[in-house]
């Protein structure tokens, strides 16, 4: 679906590692990637 993006999280998750901390938009990350899943499932949320 997004593989441009999940490349450039994950790239940017591997620096933060690196650097020894979180990435500064984890939060807004893990909400993107919670609701990649849901979706996947076939449950769709309103906005």
């Amino acid at each position: 679906m997004r593989e441009p993006e999940e490349k450039e999280k994950a790239a940017k998750d591997e620096a933060a590692k690196e650097k020894g901390g979180l990435n500064e938009t984890w939060s807004q990350d893990a909400q993107d990637a919670l609701e990649d899943f849901i979706e996947e499932q076939g449950i769709y949320i309103r906005q």
